[in-house]
């Protein structure tokens, strides 16, 4: 298993493996070199474990919304709901 919140990069390394739809997870004292079946499950997880990383580190904050286009009260909701599989979410199209 890999500590996500000491992790400090997630990146393609199809170059360095050699292989297709691989990239690696680094920590200060080790790499991990992983490998997803295709390209969009490699991306996929980049994306999810790049967001993880940011979410464990200590200079997080969540952002704050503009009430114009979210709503009233949303400054303080953190349900994460903006990484939810959505077809209408940026973070996944």
């Amino acid at each position: 298993m890999i500590d996500l919140s000491q992790c400090t990069t997630v990146k393609s390394a199809d170059l360095k493996s050699r292989k297709r739809n691989s990239f690696e997870v680094s920590t200060p004292e080790m790499t991990f070199l992983l490998y997803a079946d295709t390209e969009k499950e490699k991306d996929d997880w980049i994306g999810n474990v790049g967001r993880a990383i940011v979410r464990c580190s200590s200079t997080y904050q969540p952002r704050e919304y503009d009430s114009k286009n979210y709503g009233e009260g949303d400054e303080d909701d953190d349900d994460l709901s903006e990484y939810s599989n959505d077809s209408n979410n940026p973070y996944f199209n």
